[in-house]
């Protein structure tokens, strides 16, 4: 499991449009590159309230295979009002937003919401280093809630972006409510070793669905709890050792639980002062209940690599996970998770114009599962578009997206694609 950290990152965090027609999610969409709220932080208090406002082009906004007699295009209005609250002080630092996203759908009004998100990240670095010098703890909440559940977290540069609750598994359109709370502590022990520690559980859940789903969508929660060390080796190397135990249990429709521990060694290393690289690597047995029947010890392994380049003009990350995940359709299983994720953000020649694309893949497989009678599931999603800078409080915005789902159950295949343009403006007051 991969949270928000301490220090710059925790002060970097935020809930911003995703700018694709997906409605709002949680994480730094392209570094917080494309939300003129995501301003310099200084000491004392700040509120930034900003609004949204956009029109799209949607092919597929049921999420589903093509049908008879149902027409899936429409045009879409999206108005998305938000708050952002800072304050720096002595003691501790907070970085808090709440926002509301409103959609008017022109040939399907019955679709028409109001969905939710908020976001905290409270850091108390400060006042734990008065108690143990250089000891960092920070403490994180989001929420969100849509009936456009996203499969992927699209154009987070900080850092990887799986999660249990987006992995690349797509279910079609349901109202969906997911919370994400994780505290992170690391207390140093010498110059170069610190004692590492995190706590992280979640949920998500299902409402009603504006579609016949291909199956059952399942609630689930979890849990994680990490403890390690790490090993400032040198200047530009830092090494870290890990043990990890997840728990995850899904709702009475379809009863079960699965655990998994394992552990983890990794290695982040300085290349240059624009590259760095991240690397950790380990296993985890698996322990499934699931339907009343316990099966076998599973051993699996697990990871995550990426590259990151930041220079003056140009944001790249290039990320690859490997883990398990729930999964929320279908069946209660587990599923062995492959994500792929590349980010880019480009300072073009026209100072006030901004390129952006972030390309994912997701793949899933039923874990321990016999051949041909497994659920599956493949995904890919590509977001492409400019943002140009009016001035620092407006930006606007025009982005294009292409999904391709394909998921499989006992046989049976739920496969659809999604073209997404859009055009939208931005407006943050400071």
């Amino acid at each position: 499991m991969v949270g928000l950290g301490s220090g710059a990152q925790a002060q970097q965090m935020g809930t911003g449009a995703s700018g694709i027609g997906a409605g709002t999610i949680p994480g730094t969409p392209f570094g917080g590159a494309i939300d003129p709220s995501m301003v310099q932080v200084r000491e004392g208090f700040q509120v930034i309230p900003s609004i949204s406002v956009g029109q799209r082009y949607d092919s597929n906004v049921f999420f589903v295979p093509k049908r008879q007699g149902l027409d899936r295009e429409d045009f879409v209005t999206t108005a998305v009002p938000q708050v952002r609250g800072y304050y720096v002080g002595n003691w501790f630092d907070v970085n808090a937003t709440a926002g509301a996203i409103g959609e008017y759908y022109a040939k399907h009004p019955t679709l028409n919401y109001v969905g939710a998100n908020t976001g905290l990240v409270l850091n108390l670095s400060k006042l734990l280093d008065r108690w143990w010098q250089g000891a960092t703890l920070t403490a994180s909440d989001t929420y969100v809630y849509s009936p456009q559940a996203p499969a992927f977290i699209v154009g987070n540069l900080a850092g990887s972006s799986a999660t249990p609750f987006a992995t690349g598994f797509q279910v079609g359109r349901a109202n969906v409510s997911r919370n994400i709370l994780r505290t992170d502590l690391a207390v140093p022990l010498t110059q170069t070793v610190s004692l590492l520690g995190s706590y992280a559980t979640g949920f998500i859940r299902y409402g009603t669905s504006d579609v016949q789903q291909a199956g059952i969508l399942i609630n689930s929660t979890y849990q994680t709890a990490t403890g390690g060390l790490s090993l400032k080796a040198s200047p530009q190397d830092l090494l870290t050792v890990h043990v990890v135990n997840t728990d995850y249990h899904f709702s009475a429709q379809a009863a079960g639980s699965f655990t998994t521990r394992g552990g983890t060694v990794g290695w982040d290393h300085t290349l240059s002062p624009f590259l760095t690289l991240q690397a950790q690597a380990g296993a985890t047995v698996l322990q499934r209940d699931l339907a009343g029947t316990s099966s076998a010890a599973l051993v699996a392994p697990i990871g995550h690599l990426a590259l990151l380049w930041k220079d003056r003009t140009t944001a790249l990350t290039l990320a690859y996970d490997l883990g398990v995940s729930p999964s929320f359709q279908f069946q209660a299983q587990a599923l062995r998770t492959h994500v792929v994720g590349v980010t880019l953000t480009q300072q073009t020649a026209i100072p006030e114009l901004l390129a952006v694309a972030s390309v994912n893949y997701g793949r899933g497989d039923q874990f321990g599962s016999s051949s041909g009678t497994g659920l599956s599931y493949a995904s890919v999603m590509g977001t492409g578009g400019v943002v140009y800078k009016f001035s620092p409080e407006t930006f606007l915005g025009l982005h294009y997206s292409y999904t391709n789902v394909d998921n499989q159950f006992n046989g049976n295949t739920f496969a659809f694609d999604r073209h997404v343009a859009q055009l939208s403006l931005t407006q943050a007051f400071y």
